[in-house]
């Protein structure tokens, strides 16, 4: 602490009104000298007093207090710190740095630990830093880091060095994939080209780097990319929704971080239209119903063809009269069949039209990956309709051939709350739907065990069934009766969510799939949690296959309280993992688990630099070198000396001082004032009246 005098001035009125005064006065005392008047002299020295006085001239006797420097420690406690020995150079040189300054009284240092799970933000750590510290105080900021730091500004200036102590080694081997090119949505059907990169600084660019790829349906491709070059690689699209796929590149011996060997490449499938081919039989009301709610979505091609006229009809009607356009069978169901992704039987029969072998293609066409959809009415069990057929013995119902009219409400099932398709529209379980009456359904028996009934009519019977056939999936409706929904009869009914709902789930939406397993990481990460919404036989048992050396690992499943199935899986490997759910009746279904975090920005690279930091450091007169080296001896500099050398770093004294104000004593007290006032106003009048 130091004691010295200190002159100042406390005006008693506003400077402005001072100022007033003052050019008053002196052009008051130079009318006077201009016209040379006696008493010029003691005005003159009168309006100095009086100015003087308004000034209020005093001493301050003070006092400082000098205030101790801060010096910033900010320590990266980010993942890729935690690499090697990274942590324990970071320790070390706390540690150093807190036996060198711990018990220095004039030094503040202040230690950060900054953590980073995706990204190293060391300079938005810093900012927040700097706003609760008077700058002036700044001495020095120091960062412990493995030069992987994501925020770093175009430009800083602190006024005070910016030192920069780098963990790991400087031999570091890191070979890893980067993305530079994504594909947010491709058409299903086609490919989608991700632009990629193999790096591995010890290869020649261009030189062969083997890869495995790793696609969602179990598939493995092994081909070389050009290593340290931008390449392509494609992934077939093949449904809608997301699609999934892993490139992986093998480590180099001894590589610290093998995260970044591998790659998630991500897109979405989208169909580019959906073709629709609706095959009607006579006019109906229902006709006009299933053509304005496909043409009416924007995302559909409808290509529809109406019976107007059976041919054993005998009248004389013209034959360029017998048809709008000539029915392109073989067209249609030999050349064209499988570019439709859904086919619509509404109310038809076959009376000659349509030859029983372009239905067994209908029936392969199923099988092979297709979807179909019946609308049965009266006509499906006369004599030429559909139900005796091989596409009626595809469907998962059989036809008893009775017609059952009488009013009924459809209703929702307990499968059908659970199915995607219909659990949407049918509100909650207590609720009562209040729809619109049908009037004539079909009488049918389930004949396919694995089929579901979603919706049921009169005394319960079933109205719409799902079932999958092969590779592709089909479904009737026993009632020809939806267009009063259409037209609001009775109040109507959810008919345009329910036929879209349907229509996707023919086509595969993985959305609407009733019998979904959703995946996630336990909290510790040494684990994957799956839960199955299972309709139909219980789960028994879950395989995960190791992405790297394919172990198939296992867990039972446990039904919950909530009707759901889950299991716990032992696998800490991330990346693409292919999982495989078996249910009591031996029937499995597989799914794809992702861990999307594996290829962070904190992972991406993840090899020890200083060349990042190297340009913000120079900017700042700071030093930068790796501990590894040993770290810099530290010094006391002066703010405008050099602030680090080659194996030292400065810390800047800054001469901050806390002032304690003490007794103020006046030049011109105001009682003296008065005085001098009083002796210069009789002194002038004396002088005046002689």
């Amino acid at each position: 602490m130091s004691n010295w005098q200190n002159f100042q001035i406390n005006p008693l009125i506003d400077t402005g009104w001072l100022g007033i005064l003052a050019l008053t006065g002196i052009g008051l005392l130079v009318l006077l000298f201009a016209l040379r008047l006696r008493g010029f002299v003691w005005r003159a020295v009168m309006m100095a007093l009086l100015l003087v006085g308004l000034l209020a001239p005093q001493f301050t006797d003070q006092s400082r207090e000098k205030l101790s420097d801060i010096v910033l420690v900010l320590a990266d406690r980010s993942d890729s710190q935690k690499l090697g020995t990274r942590d324990a150079q970071t320790d070390q040189a706390i540690a150093d740095l807190q036996q060198e300054y711990d018990n220095n009284p004039d030094i503040d240092l202040r230690i950060e630990n900054i953590p980073g799970a995706s990204e190293t933000d060391m300079f938005a750590a810093l900012d927040r830093l700097l706003g609760g510290i008077p700058r002036e105080r700044l001495a020095g900021v120091i960062m412990i880091t493995d030069g992987q730091v994501h925020d770093v500004p175009a430009s800083l200036k602190l006024n005070a060095p910016l030192h920069v102590l780098v963990t790991g080694t400087q031999d570091e081997r890191d070979r890893r994939l980067q993305i530079h090119a994504n594909v947010d949505y491709g058409i299903v059907g086609k490919e989608a080209e991700f632009i990629v990169e193999a790096i591995d600084p010890d290869l020649a660019p261009g030189s062969p780097l083997g890869v495995t790829l790793l696609q969602e349906d179990g598939t493995v491709r092994r081909f070389d990319l050009p290593a340290n070059q931008k390449t392509s690689v494609k992934i077939p699209i093949t449904h809608a929704g997301p699609i999934l796929a892993e490139l992986r590149v093998p480590a180099l011996p001894g590589e610290a971080d093998t995260s970044n060997n591998r790659l998630i490449l991500e897109t979405t499938g989208v169909r580019d239209r959906l073709r629709v081919l609706l095959l009607s039989g006579e006019p109906h009301p229902g006709e006009r119903a299933w053509r304005n709610l496909l043409r009416a979505d924007p995302g559909v091609d409808l290509v529809h063809f109406t019976i107007l006229r059976p041919p054993e009809k005998g009248d004389d009607t013209p034959i360029n009269e017998l048809a709008l356009i000539p029915f392109p069978i073989r067209d249609l169901f030999e050349v064209r069949l499988k570019q439709f992704d859904l086919v619509i039987f509404d109310r038809y029969q076959r009376r000659g039209v349509l030859p029983v072998q372009y239905l067994e293609k209908v029936v392969d066409y199923v099988q092979g990956g297709g979807a179909a959809l019946v609308v049965a009415g009266p006509e499906y069990v006369a004599n030429d309709g559909l139900a005796d057929t091989i596409l009626g013995q595809m469907m998962p119902l059989s036809a008893t051939g009775r017609i059952l009219e009488q009013g009924f409400v459809p209703k929702v099932n307990d499968t059908g709350r659970m199915h995607p398709v219909t659990s949407a529209i049918a509100g909650p379980r207590q609720n009562t739907q209040k729809w619109g009456k049908w009037y004539r359904q079909l009488e049918t028996r389930q004949t396919d065990n694995q089929a579901m009934t979603v919706m049921t009519g009169i005394n319960d019977l079933p109205l719409l069934t799902l079932s999958r056939v092969g590779e592709g999936r089909a479904a009737i409706l026993t009632s020809d009766q939806m267009w009063l929904w259409q037209r609001g009869h009775d109040g109507g009914g959810p008919i345009a969510e329910l036929l879209r709902r349907l229509s996707h789930w023919l086509m595969k939406e993985p959305a609407l799939e009733e019998n979904t397993i959703e995946t996630a990481r336990s909290v510790d990460g040494k684990s994957l949690n799956l839960t199955w919404r299972k309709i139909g036989a219980a789960p028994q048992m879950a395989t995960a296959q190791d992405p790297v050396t394919g172990r198939a690992i296992e867990a039972p499943f446990t039904r919950q309280t909530d009707q759901t199935w889950q299991a716990s899986i032992p696998i800490e490997q991330q990346g693409l993992i292919r999982i495989t759910a078996r249910d009591s009746e031996g029937k499995t279904q597989t799914t794809l688990h992702v861990d999307r975090d594996i290829l962070t920005r904190e992972r991406r690279n993840t090899t020890s630099t200083t060349e990042i930091l190297a340009k913000t450091v120079a900017e700042n007169n700071g030093f930068i070198g790796r501990l590894e080296n040993g770290a810099p001896g530290w010094r006391r500099v002066e703010r405008s000396g050099q602030w680090h050398g080659s194996n030292w770093a400065g810390i800047v004294q800054t001469e901050s001082y806390r002032t304690l104000i003490g007794t103020t004593t006046s030049l011109l007290p105001l009682p003296l004032l008065a005085v001098i006032g009083v002796v210069l106003c009789l002194f002038g009048w004396r002088r005046e009246t002689r």
